[in-house]
């Protein structure tokens, strides 16, 4: 291995009893993976820990009852339907995170500035004003670093939620989602705790195929069944990930950041394609540097170009490195894998580039694939 952290090995052919997995007969010979806490983490269907900032709430009030008039006016169009006029979102613009500064001294002396400020947020004042007895419902809204927002459904009676948001409100609060894979890519790195790679311990993934279907399971270190992995994509995705971290030393980088503790993980994300596409004059800078050996046409340069936006596998990491100030960055390392396949409809036409591809690919159960292009993009939180 290039660093200590991994995801997964390739597999392996077993000879394994799965009749206490199982209550059915699988066939076939089952393969087996190695995979590392942080697989286990991705794959885990389980809730996860994280800490946002509660920037406001959405009131649902009771509808009132509709009068004859009221009714009257409506069928004549003067009221129009479809916004929900029984529900109000606020939102404060009072916007500090905790200070991360190396002096301790220092970050409690701006925490006791910021509790003596909070009082005077009008969506406090807002929150204490409210007639309960005309609230249906209240839902937090929480904001992840970057400016991302979402609801958090709270739980407790009317009073308890509003209390819990006068507490919480303008502050990191810890929050519960229901596992670290959202959906279609998506994963929340938050809640890994990076410390656990340094324990040794290793899980396996057992792929197996039961009444013609492939199924996959997570057993732990004694071949216990932890869980099953539903989703086929997560396998698919643990191996890109695998296998981006082994070829792209950016990446590389940037997660043993993660682990050393020099930065918080945020986000995983996977895509089969780059928004912008690759044309003759924008072409990947691995490629550039082989055109400048061999002497390409115009028409070349767009045949290659065609195939470089095929068969794309891609990984973003992003992150946000710590650096002992309140205002704060996040980087997105975006590694662009291409499989060797892409290239075909060139290789006749153009051996001398195919070759030179050839040398970079490494082979593993996603395919041949070469790391073609790693970028690494900066925002302000």
């Amino acid at each position: 291995m290039k660093n200590d952290i991994w995801v997964i090995s390739d597999g392996r052919l077993v000879t394994q009893d799965l009749s206490n997995i199982c209550k059915k007969a699988a066939s076939g010979e089952p393969m087996e993976y190695r995979i590392s806490e942080l697989a286990y983490y991705l794959l885990n269907p389980g809730p996860i820990k994280v800490e946002d900032m509660i920037v406001g709430c959405k009131i649902k009030y009771r509808k009132p009852s509709m009068g004859t008039i009221k009714r009257l006016i409506k069928s004549l169009g003067v009221i129009k339907g479809g916004e929900d006029s029984t529900a109000e979102e606020i939102i404060s613009s009072y916007r500090t995170r905790n200070p991360s500064f190396k002096d301790s001294g220092l970050n409690l002396h701006f925490m006791k500035i910021d509790e003596l400020l909070r009082p005077f947020d009008p969506v406090r004042k807002k929150l204490a004003a409210l007639n309960k007895d005309e609230i249906e419902d209240i839902t937090a809204i929480c904001e992840e670093i970057g400016g991302n927002r979402y609801p958090l459904n709270l739980s407790g009676n009317i009073n308890d939620k509003v209390k819990f948001l006068t507490n919480s409100i303008s502050k990191q609060t810890k929050v519960i989602l229901t596992k670290a894979y959202f959906m279609n890519g998506l994963f929340e790195m938050r809640g890994f705790k990076f410390e656990l790679c340094r324990n040794g311990n290793e899980y396996r993934i057992i792929r197996f195929k039961l009444e013609d279907e492939i199924k996959y399971c997570v057993l732990n270190s004694d071949y216990r069944l932890q869980f099953w992995v539903e989703d086929v994509m997560l396998i698919n995705y643990l191996i890109a990930f695998e296998q981006s971290i082994q070829i792209d030393s950016k990446l590389r980088d940037a997660v043993n950041m993660c682990a050393r503790g020099e930065a918080k993980p945020l986000k995983l994300f996977f895509s089969k394609q780059l928004n912008q596409k690759y044309s003759e004059n924008r072409l990947p800078m691995i490629y550039r540097e082989i055109l400048e050996t061999f002497k390409i046409g115009q028409s070349q340069k767009s045949s290659i170009a065609n195939t470089l936006n095929n068969l794309q596998s891609i990984v973003f990491f992003r992150y946000a490195p710590i650096s002992g100030q309140t205002s704060q960055k996040f980087y997105t390392n975006i590694s662009v894998m291409h499989d060797l396949k892409a290239l075909e409809p060139i290789k006749a036409q153009m051996p001398n580039i195919y070759s030179e591809i050839d040398r970079k690919v490494s082979k593993s159960d996603s395919g041949r694939l070469y790391l073609m292009e790693s970028m690494r993009e900066t925002q302000n939180a």
